[in-house]
């Protein structure tokens, strides 16, 4: 047997652009603990534009479903989330790095790039604002505008990055009563780290959704009317760079008895849903912008036989992800209590239906926000 002693090889060296061409089509864990390999690479794999190109390439393949789950009366406020991958339905954990007790709550605001952006209480008085990465862990806090107009009828929040950036906004538009024409807004910067930006919006619509999308640095509200305030008027958009406003008309083709926004072929879907006869019909809207800031809209899809529940409905690809819930409880004392959830992934095309997730509670529970999330190595 020889007992020669063996060679060292040096690995040959990589250059900058094909260390980036590698990792750019990397998953983002991968990615992430190669950071610390050598300097040379963190600091390929950690510039503006490496993480733009990595999210590009990554987003649509690292996708999960967090759902926001509470109890009765406050709508959007949650004691825990499920977390699930939204292709296979793996339980996925999400380990908040802040703790709440009995009185506390969160509020997933929404995702984008890779983070989240949650306001949290954890007694239920204090309340904050908390951006986090949960794949790098990084965490950042904001002071919450929404305690000095929480009496306000109209208070929102939306989050989401510039376009073509790596600097995020997050803007709050409050108004004091219905009926008035103004709403005013103002705005967190991550690079000043403040609420230093100020206006206010003359707006035909009473009520704003409090379920938005962004798309490109660009909010998207539904606006609704009426005695009710359950007619959808207006498209509201705010610009989080230009810090400006714009209203359009939802035509009157496009109303029906259900409206919901969701993100769509990597644009924004607005979704109706009409009761032709017996049969429930889904029709899918994109909304495109021109040049003037103008909202054309452009019928997409329609869909029969299928039907969407009250919960937010998600298009991702070629499919619908949807939430059903149901809870058994008719009030009396010796009557159980009992919550499940569905989470489905139903494919429009072909009518085939994947169960994701399905969970019992022992008590009743409801569901605050549906949001979808794709992981990003973007710092907060």
């Amino acid at each position: 047997m020889s007992h020669t002693p063996s060679k060292r090889v040096c690995m040959p060296h990589l250059g900058d652009e094909l260390v980036w061409q590698i990792f750019a089509k990397a998953d983002s864990k991968t990615v992430g603990r190669c950071r610390s390999t050598n300097k040379s690479w963190r600091y390929t794999l950690s510039t503006p534009a490496f993480l733009k190109e990595h999210y590009k390439q990554n987003k649509n393949r690292e996708q999960s479903i967090i759902i926001g789950i509470g109890y009765y009366p406050a709508n959007e406020n949650s004691q825990w989330f499920e977390r699930v991958d939204a292709q296979t339905g793996e339980h996925l954990d999400l380990n908040i790095p802040v703790a709440i007790n009995n009185f506390g709550y969160y509020a997933l605001i929404g995702s984008d790039h890779g983070n989240l952006c949650l306001r949290y209480s954890q007694d239920g008085l204090i309340s904050r604002l908390l951006i986090w990465n949960p794949l790098t862990r990084m965490i950042a806090f904001a002071s919450d505008e929404a305690r000095k107009h929480s009496r306000y009828a109209v208070s929102i929040y939306a989050f989401g990055y510039l376009e073509d950036t790596i600097e995020y906004g997050i803007v709050h538009v409050y108004k004091r009563h219905y009926s008035d024409t103004k709403m005013s807004w103002t705005l967190y910067n991550s690079y000043e780290r403040n609420w230093k930006h100020f206006g206010t919006i003359q707006s035909k619509v009473q009520k704003i959704g409090p379920k938005y999308i962004m798309k490109n640095g660009i909010v998207y509200w539904i606006g609704w009317e009426g005695t009710s305030y359950a007619q959808p008027a207006l498209i509201v958009t705010f610009n989080l760079q230009q810090r400006l406003c714009y209203e359009g008309e939802v035509p009157d083709a496009v109303k029906s008895t259900y409206h919901s926004l969701t993100h769509f072929n990597d644009g924004v879907g607005f979704i109706s849903t009409l009761y032709v006869g017996w049969t429930i019909q889904i029709n899918l809207w994109k909304i495109i912008r021109d040049g003037q800031d103008q909202l054309i809209w452009e019928k997409m899809l329609k869909i029969s036989g299928l039907r969407i529940p009250y919960n937010p409905t998600l298009f991702v690809g070629k499919d619908i992800i949807s939430l059903l819930e149901s809870r058994n409880n008719h009030g009396g004392a010796n009557d159980g209590e009992k919550t499940e959830l569905l989470l489905s992934r139903n494919k429009f095309n072909t009518f085939k239906t994947k169960h994701l997730m399905h969970r019992t509670w022992n008590e009743s529970l409801f569901v605050k926000t549906v949001t979808l999330h794709s992981q990003g190595l973007y710092m907060v």
